[in-house]
């Protein structure tokens, strides 16, 4: 079944995302690549919005009272929603027995930065005002380096901090100066840099990447709450959540042959499951 997903994600996928692909097609490869991902049996989907911000939330069969996940997915900020990925909120939520609030952010290049980051700002503070006891921030690829600048941003507002930070493969350096875009640039069955230079100037429209709030992994990650990085060996980015862990004093969990957000691949793939039972375990720990 490995070699099966690796093949479906490489022809299927990667030849799409590409920058000499029209945003409008890479957004609708995406819509279709989330047909193949599966979602936790049971849970229920409902259309709503945080403050003034669209949101899905995603409430699974099980719940565990005083816990919440705020979800920010990847696209590499021009591509994404919840037809690609409200399945792999819905399995991290499924994991954390918690309700999944997944934020439908503006994406570039109509909506360049900050707009992605004042979204998801505004729905965090719509989130806290709900009450909703520890929350969790949650992101993948450009998602997990968007919740890095909203866990700055919240720290710098003096906002009342997340209970945990969930980063799957973080975008953490849109200057793309990690090593593993070299030495991984072969091995990466689906990301290549050249799309993701081209969706870094989308999104920084003009902006300097090494912008802490655009490139987290230049920005002070002290005193930001505890979190939990993954990353798949074969993928570019594997030098970001690197940066990232050794940034945050986190834990960083390498899962072997595996790509970019495999995680996205639960009930196919054991690597997924086991990524996921670690997300569940994770939350759902108190802060010692």
């Amino acid at each position: 079944m490995r070699t099966f997903l690796y093949w479906l994600v490489r022809l299927g996928l990667r030849p799409f995302l590409a920058p000499w692909n029209p945003v409008a097609g890479q957004r609708a490869t995406a819509a279709l690549a989330g047909l193949t991902a599966k979602g936790p049996a049971g849970a229920t989907y409902e259309t709503t919005q945080l403050g003034d911000v669209p949101a899905r939330k995603i409430t699974p069969a099980r719940v565990r009272p005083g816990q919440a996940v705020l979800f920010l997915h990847g696209g590499a900020y021009v591509i994404g929603g919840p037809a690609s990925h409200a399945k792999l909120a819905a399995q991290i939520g499924h994991a954390a027995q918690a309700p999944a609030w997944f934020v439908d952010y503006r994406l570039a290049p109509e909506h360049p930065f900050p707009a992605a980051l004042e979204d998801a700002l505004a729905a965090y503070r719509a989130l806290l005002a709900q009450n909703p006891g520890r929350i969790a921030l949650a992101g993948d690829s450009a998602g997990a380096g968007l919740v890095l600048a909203l866990a700055m941003s919240i720290r710098d507002a003096k906002l009342p901090a997340p209970d945990a930070l969930v980063l799957l493969s973080p975008w953490a350096d849109l200057t793309l100066s990690g090593e593993s875009h070299r030495t991984h640039a072969a091995r990466d069955p689906m990301l290549r840099s050249s799309w993701l230079a081209a969706s870094a100037a989308h999104y920084a429209a003009g902006r300097s990447l090494a912008d802490p709030l655009l490139s987290p992994a230049f920005g002070n990650l002290a005193g930001l709450p505890r979190a939990l990085v993954q990353v798949g060996s074969e993928e570019i980015l594997l030098s970001d959540a690197e940066r990232v862990a050794q940034g945050l004093g986190a834990k960083l969990s390498r899962f072997e042959g595996v790509w970019h957000d495999f995680q996205a691949h639960a009930g196919l793939l054991s690597e997924a499951d086991r990524a996921l039972a670690e997300i569940g375990e994770f939350v759902g720990a108190t802060h010692a």
